[in-house]
């Protein structure tokens, strides 16, 4: 027989009531426009706090006439951004400071879009010093246009031959090693960790997305590689009348463009499965890219080595996709390159301009909008932000706030605070240079 003991409870007092309801006050549950039956948990901030939290996560900065962000409200570490930005002065011979910017939006970890960060801008910068010794600073647009194009695809086919360079007999020579030759190239101590680099940048890849902008602020050059919204620039300016037009956007590079799906059926007849979902070989988004080197080399390379890297390969049966690689490159490395120039006007009726770029991030905050309308959109936040910075005080900030809900505490509030042990959101890096 069992003894009992008995627990007497005090009732709590009003005043504890009080304190216990005003701790859940500020608390809501929200199914973050997904539409299911499951709720998570999120804090409602009021101001000036939710612009203070808005200023921790969004790490903004200023720099001469260029502000940006880079944004990911979960904090966990596994799921740190993949973005990556550059934006430099660079004083040249022959005339004064260029000055350049880069997004660059990795997928699949970060091997790829970190090398890229600080790789590519080191050679673009040496090719442009080259250019105006060369011409003695009198370059014409082409030239520099082609730099950029060159740049890029050169940087490109360095990711490939740094892999490739560890089986000088190719396909045919990868298929006569045996297993233990290939496990030597990533255990000897003398080049096990540079190999080991190599091999993950080949399965991990980035978008591209460039400016630069010449000492006279005449000529803006946009070179483009991937889909950043999907990384879209926006080159904004203003009208007579007052308001803010955007005037041009670069071209997106993902199967949601019908000429990039025409030109890899085109490039690859009688492959149904070269694109599925709108994905390359149902897989990857963008139809251009650095790295994802898979998709550009025989499949022999990823069956025989790549498919060791399956923690560095953040993708789930790879065997799969592997398989519908039949005649690769499926990805491409050229990107599209602009040349604008920036006509201001007469004396006394000089236009403003300014230049937004994102990665794809942004665009998933205006979901359910067309792209026309998300371009007017975003010109119209930064156009009068320019006109009135007291708010946010950074342009890219200001363009990050409204998207993620503008004056709307509470939608502003779930992005920031929801509680989830995965991320709820893609990676957002905003770069706005006024021109």
């Amino acid at each position: 027989m069992y003894s009992h003991r008995v627990v007497s409870l005090t009732a709590a007092t009003s005043l504890e009531n009080l304190r216990a309801l005003n701790e859940v006050r500020d608390f809501s549950t929200t199914d973050l426009g997904l539409g299911g039956s499951e709720r998570w948990t999120y804090r409602i901030l009021q101001e000036p706090r939710l612009s203070a939290e808005l200023q921790r996560l969004a790490n903004p900065r200023s720099r001469g006439g260029i502000d940006a962000i880079d944004f990911q409200p979960c904090q966990l570490h596994e799921f740190r951004s993949q973005d990556r930005m550059c934006v430099e002065n660079w004083q040249m011979p022959f005339g004064g400071a260029w000055v350049f910017t880069a997004l660059f939006d990795g997928h699949a970890g970060h091997a790829t879009v970190e090398y890229a960060a600080q790789s590519l801008p080191v050679l673009i910068k040496q090719a442009l010093e080259s250019l105006l010794v060369s011409s003695r600073g009198h370059v014409v647009p082409a030239a520099v246009s082609s730099i950029l194009s060159d740049c890029i695809v050169r940087f490109d086919h360095t990711i490939t031959a740094e892999f490739t360079r560890m089986f000088p007999g190719g396909p045919a020579g990868l298929q006569n090693m045996s297993t233990s030759q290939i496990r030597y190239l990533f255990q000897d101590r003398a080049s096990a960790t540079q190999n080991m680099a190599a091999a993950t940048r080949c399965l991990q890849g980035s978008t591209a997305l460039l400016t630069l902008t010449d000492p006279s602020k005449q000529n803006l050059w946009i070179a483009n590689l991937g889909d950043c919204q999907a990384g879209m620039y926006v080159l904004g300016s203003r009208t007579r009348a007052g308001d803010w037009a955007a005037t041009f956007a670069t071209t997106l590079h993902n199967g949601d463009n019908p000429s990039e799906i025409l030109r890899i059926r085109n490039q690859h007849p009688g492959e149904r499965e070269c694109l599925m979902d709108n994905r390359i070989v149902g897989f990857l988004s963008p139809t251009r890219s650095l790295g994802d080197t898979w998709l550009k080399l025989p499949p022999i390379f990823s069956r025989r080595v790549l498919l060791n890297f399956r923690r560095e390969w953040n993708v789930q049966h790879p065997e799969a996709y592997i398989a519908r690689v039949k005649s690769p490159p499926y990805v491409s490395n050229t990107p599209d390159v602009h040349h604008i120039p920036l006509s201001r006007g007469p004396p006394g009726q000089q236009r403003d301009f300014f230049v937004i770029s994102c990665s794809d991030g942004l665009g998933d905050l205006y979901e359910g909008r067309t792209r026309t309308d998300t371009i007017h959109r975003w010109v119209t936040v930064v156009g009068q932000a320019m006109q009135n910075t007291t708010r946010e005080g950074n342009l890219a900030l200001s363009l990050l706030r409204d998207g993620l809900g503008g004056d709307d505490v509470r939608l502003v509030s779930q992005r920031l605070t929801v509680e989830m042990e995965e991320k709820w959101m893609d990676d957002v890096t905003i770069i706005v240079q006024r021109l």
